[in-house]
Parts: C-alpha cells; structure tokens; sequence
C-alpha cells in the first residue's frame, strides 16, 4: 500500500568483500532511528505536536499528510530542531507531475440554477496513471449569493451514466476563479463530462470561452458550440511512461534544504517496480552530487506484491549462436573485489546436452583482457551459474560475453532482456553479436536466485547502491493470525542487505484498515519490533503515527494518534517499546547478523537452530527466534524472541561449551547486567512476554 495515500487516489553466494556498507546514511541517527511516518498534518505541526513525537521516544519525522511543499517542510524543520528530531522531506517534484489541461479564452457568459445545469466534454492526457485533482472555473463572485451551493461533478460521458467525483462551493468567496477538488482516477486519453449544478433558481454568472477542440459545452443536457472557461489540472507519478524529475528541480529541491538544520534526507519514492528502479537511481544520484551529506530513501514492496506491482513481467530475449554472442557491460560495486559467479536467465528447455555455452568475463567490450571464462554443457533450470572466481577491481566497468560453440542446433535461447528501451542497470548495456543494444540481460553477480521472484526484486533494487533497505509487510490481518509470509520476507531482505553491504529498516504496522488489516495489540506491536530486531534491522517505522483520513478504497483507524489529535492507547505502547530499544539501539547498530535460527514449528522458509548451536532451549517445541550476531572484535551476541503473540514464556537454555558468564543488555540502561546463567551446568532461563525479545552476550573469546 502506498504510504503517500496518495492525493489521488536460495542461498547467497556471497563472496564479494565489502568492508562496510557502499554508502552510510548520514548524518547519524543515534541512539537508533525509530520513525513515524504520516506526520501530523500543517495545521498540527507545532512545537508541541513535535514535543509529542519525541515524548515517544522517535527521533525520525517523514515529512507527510500534506507536508510536502517547500515552506511546509521548513516549518517542520523548525519544531523537529526545537525537539531534537530530525526530518525526512518528501518535495512533490520528486515523486509527481501536473498536467494542466485551460481553456481560458474568456467569452460571454452562460448562467446555472436549479433547473438548468451547465456541463463541459473534455479529454484527459496520453500516457499511464494520470489522476484528475482539481477544476478551476470562472464564477462572478459579485452575482453568486451566499446561500447558494454550487457542484461540480465528474461524470464518464454526458449521459452521467457513472459519477467519477463531486465536490460543492458555498457562496462567492474571495474569487472569480473556485477551485473544486475531485482527487479521482481517471483512465488516459479519455473524454469525460464535467457539470455544475445549483440548489437555488437564483443565476450564476459562469464564465464561457471558443476555444477548445476536444469537448464542447452542454446548457441543461443540450450540447451547443461553445466551452466553459475552465483549468482542469492531473497528476502522474513522476517515474511514469519512462518519466524522472529533471535535473533543476532535483537541484532546487536539494539546495534548498541541504544547510538546514534538522535535516536529514528525502524521501524519494514509495513501493517502485523493478522497471523504473534505474531512473529513481538517477534521481537519488544527483541529490548526492548536489548534496552528498543527507540520505536517500525509498521503500520497496514486500513479498505479497503481485508480480505485476513488483515489474517483473516485462522482458524478451535473443538467441545465442556461433554467429551471435550475446553480452553485457556492468560495473562492480565500492569495495567488491571479487566475481564468484554470474548467472544468466536462459531457457534451458532449448539447451542440448550436446550444446556447450562459455561464458568469458572480459576487462571492457574490446576484449583486449580476458579475466575468467566457464563452459556449461547443458542446463537443470533457467538460472544458470557459471562459476568464475575471478579478481576484479572495485567500481570498475567490465564486460562479459556468451558465446555458442557451435554444437546441437547452434541455437540456445531465449536469453532473456529486458524489453528495448528500457533500462535494468544503469552500468552497462547489452550488446548483440558484438553491437550495443538499448536493452540490458538479466543477470546476477554472486547470487544463486531465480528470475522474476521477490528476490530478485529486492537484489536489483541492492545493486543500485541505496543509503538504507527499506521494505514495508504488514502481518496483521483481519481474522487473526500472521500472514504466512512474513519470515520469508525478513529472510529475504536480511539476505540482499548483508550481500550488499547495506543496513535495512522496516515499516511497523500500527494501525487497522477495515475489511484489509486488524488493529494491532500490544503484543503484536512488540512482535514485530523484536523480529526484526532479530533479523538484523538497524532502524524502524510506524506506519501510521497520526490516523490518515479514509476516504477512497482504503478506511485507516486507530493509528498511534486518532483523527482527533488524541493519543491512542498504542502511543503508550510504542512509547515503553521505543525506550527500551533506545537503550539497546547503540549495541544493536555495532553488531553484524550472522545467523537467524527458529525453534518449535518452523514458520516458512526459516532454518531450525543447529544441534551444534551453542545455546539451546531445553524445550524443543518453544517458538522462539535466535538472531546471532557478532561485534567488530568476534564477541558473540543472541537475540532470542518469543515468537508467541499470546503466552508469557519462561524458557530455560543450555550452554555449550560452558562460557564463564551470560550477561543481558539492559532495556534499561543499555548495560550489561547478570542473568541467572549457572556456569557450572551451564543452564540459565529467561522470561520473555508475548513477541519479547532479549539480547544476550557472551564473555570475550567464546
């Protein structure tokens, strides 16, 4: 679901070296970041609606609900620094585009009452995706009384067969040019019918005009040959039919807040396709060269997305034969020092067992270099790995090529690529029995995935070197229970971010969505908090702090602050949640996943805890994750969370080999403090309430 609610409506073969993460968000946010995204709106960003925020223990604003404008983001800015809070914008330029369809060759005029409506034919633009937000029309506010309501409606046709939206205008106001607000989908290079009617007999002067050729004017449902004087204005997602934002208002938008205190990044892009990933790149690229001090941040969807959502069903592909080697320029990533394997998508329904494919790995595409090459006879699936093992230079172009020796039929294919003209790295390009393509190969390095999966979503999307992961999965739905694929998006995202050498945050569900989500409890907002905690995220988001208005086909209820402005009892929760991760937060930043086990019944795509594991429970059938993970200096710590959302469990555990001690960090103060561990029998236990989760240290050199 898009966090905007918008105004319209398997293994890794994981053998690059990375020395940290490409590129680290900055500037910090300590102690850990927690975020709240759908900010209070203008009228409520205060002082003390910000001091709110920090009273509960946040310290990330998503500028959002209508803050997105220059001057309203500057006024968050302000309260976030009177609080010590930092804000992530978002600019409309960034993710929008306006149409503004006028007609504004004034005439004569025509006048609408109760009994004789005046209507208007027009047609929408070109392209994909467009919204209609709002029509401007010449009213003369000197003859429109104030007890008269004047409508605006949006219908498909003049036959008013379906009402797209309305909206009504009391009295004259200050204008002759109202402003009606639909905020309604509408389908591309389309013709609808717009109509203004009154509840009273009294005229209104409407302002007319001659000058538009692709609609007409309708006077009490009779078409004649005039036009109303009228801006309609439409909006787009900025990235659509092969759109970005252009260079100038990506630099207005980055000048202007890059010296601003309380600044910390902007906020790109909500849930993008695979296939416009390239051009968000290019946006959150010249923002660094603009300002290369604040973060970038875009949030990808999570494993529930359809295929189509996620933009991986547009592709074709070419043959392979002795005549026509197929290959593709790429670049290696900052620190990456090695090319263990790269896999290709090829159907291998097509590939003989007498058919051999080699798979040279060239220094550039004048092949003056050849660097690692690997023959495969035959394939067992469509994601096929040539394995390599080659040294290679950090961020540096290469080239490698698929060549046919000539056996079978001498024709293996496809090898799939995307559709001509559109782009998936923006590092290189394919070639074509030696000519450069405007297209690009699928292709992995280091991986062992398949094509057109969540994986391989999430990977491209790593490739493209963001500040942070990001990704959004909200479990509870209504009816109870977990969505059952919740651990495998965890296990996914942990996976492409320790490949990539990045850290990862997630959304937290903190609000119900009728006939779709369930309100969380205190336990399930815990639960979700620890796993994550778990699996390794360095940061975290409330989705939603203020309750968004519901309208459309999404209805919000019961977010941290109700609709009201009143605090939820789930602030409360958050509020203690928070604190207690604040004290963990400087442990957790400093430590790397290495592993994530489950005990009890083992959710989806999760790994039982090894018998040689050295901390067991000593009751087998226990839900609990074990997230292990290690400092800078190998000293081992265990995050164990109760995967139970309902029971109290006091769980006992046996050490083996005997460490001399097993500390806790505290929730409190964020020290190390004694736990009941026995280093004799190597026994201790812990008390964990439903979704809880504690971290545990072992002494130096276990």
């Amino acid at each position: 679901m898009r966090k905007s609610v918008m105004a319209v409506v398997v293994t890794v073969l994981c053998l690059v070296t990375f020395s940290s993460q490409a590129r680290a968000y900055v500037p910090e946010i300590t102690p850990f970041p927690i975020g709240v995204y759908w900010s209070p709106d203008s009228e409520h960003t205060t002082d003390a609606r910000y001091q709110e925020i920090k009273d509960m223990n946040a310290n990330v604003v998503f500028a959002s609900n209508g803050v997105d404008t220059l001057d309203e983001v500057d006024t968050a800015l302000t309260h976030a620094a009177n609080n010590g809070l930092v804000v992530i914008a978002s600019d409309l330029r960034l993710a929008w585009r306006t149409n503004v369809l006028s007609q504004t060759i004034q005439g004569s005029t025509v006048f609408v009452r109760n009994n004789n409506p005046i209507g208007q034919t027009f047609k929408t633009p070109s392209g994909t995706g467009w919204g209609l937000n709002t029509v401007e029309l010449g009213i003369d506010k000197t003859f429109w009384p104030s007890d008269t309501t004047l409508t605006l409606s949006i219908y498909d046709s003049p036959s008013k067969t379906t009402l797209i939206g309305s909206d009504s205008i009391t009295g004259s106001g200050s204008t002759d040019f109202p402003v009606f607000g639909i905020y309604k989908t509408i389908n591309s290079n389309s013709t609808y019918y717009m109509e203004l009617t009154s509840n009273s007999p009294n005229n209104v002067a409407i302002r007319l005009g001659n000058a538009y050729a692709d609609g007409q004017l309708y006077e009490n449902g009779v078409a004649t040959a005039q036009d109303l004087y009228f801006k309609v204005s439409f909006s787009q997602l900025v990235y659509n039919d092969g759109g970005k934002p252009s260079n100038t208002e990506i630099d207005d938008v980055a000048n202007h807040f890059t010296t601003k205190a309380a600044f910390q990044g902007y906020n790109i892009y909500d849930e993008p396709s695979a296939a416009i990933m390239t051009r968000i790149q290019d946006t959150m690229m010249r923002l660094r060269q603009t300002d290369p001090n604040h973060m970038t941040f875009v949030n990808l969807f999570p494993t529930y997305a359809t295929p189509e959502q996620l933009g991986l069903t547009e592709q074709t592909g070419a043959y392979v034969t002795s005549a026509q080697p197929l290959g593709q320029t790429f670049k290696t990533k900052p620190n990456q020092t090695t090319i263990s394997t790269i896999q290709m998508w090829i159907d291998d329904t097509q590939w003989s067992a007498n058919e051999e494919l080699t798979l040279s790995l060239w220094n550039s595409p004048s092949k003056t270099s050849l660097i690692a090459q690997k023959t495969l006879n035959g394939a067992s699936n469509n994601w096929v790995t040539f394995t390599l093992n080659a040294s290679v230079s950090p961020d540096t172009s290469y080239y490698f090529e698929l060549t046919h020796n000539g056996g079978g039929n001498n024709s293996v294919g496809w090898v799939i690529h995307s559709l001509i003209g559109d782009n998936w790295t923006n590092d290189g390009t394919a070639y074509v029995a030696g000519t450069p393509m405007n297209t690009d190969f699928w292709f992995t390095i280091n991986q062992n995935i398949q094509g057109g999966t969540y994986e391989d979503y999430v990977y491209r999307w790593v490739r493209k070197l963001p500040d942070v992961l990001v990704f959004d999965h909200y479990p509870f739905r209504i009816g109870g229970g977990i969505t059952s694929d919740y651990y495998s998006n965890l296990e996914i995202i942990r996976r492409q971010a320790l490949a990539g050498g990045v850290d990862f945050w997630s959304f937290i569900q903190s609000i119900g969505i009728n006939g779709y989500l369930r309100v969380p409890n205190e336990a399930e907002m815990r639960y979700q908090i620890y796993t994550n905690l778990a699996y390794g995220a360095k940061g975290y988001i409330y989705f939603t702090y203020w309750t968004p208005w519901s309208g459309g086909t999404e209805a919000f209820r019961d977010g941290l602050i109700l609709p009201d402005g009143t605090k939820n009892t789930s602030y409360t929760w958050a509020q203690t949640l928070n604190a207690e991760v604040l004290q963990l937060g400087p442990k957790l930043m400093s430590l790397t996943s290495q592993a994530v086990y489950h005990t009890g019944t083992l959710p989806n795509s999760t790994t039982a805890l090894p018998a040689s594991f050295f901390m067991q429970p000593t009751g087998t059938a226990e839900p609990l994750v074990f997230g292990y993970f290690t400092d800078g200096s190998g000293r081992k710590y265990v995050m164990v969370t109760n995967r139970d959302i309902v029971n109290t469990r006091t769980v006992s555990f046996s050490l083996s080999p005997l460490p001399s001690a097993v500390k806790e960090i505290s929730k409190v103060n964020g020290i190390e403090v004694a736990t009941d561990y026995n280093n004799t029998t190597g026994q201790m236990s812990a008390t964990l309430a439903p979704g809880e989760g504690k971290l545990f240290v072992l002494p130096n050199g276990y």
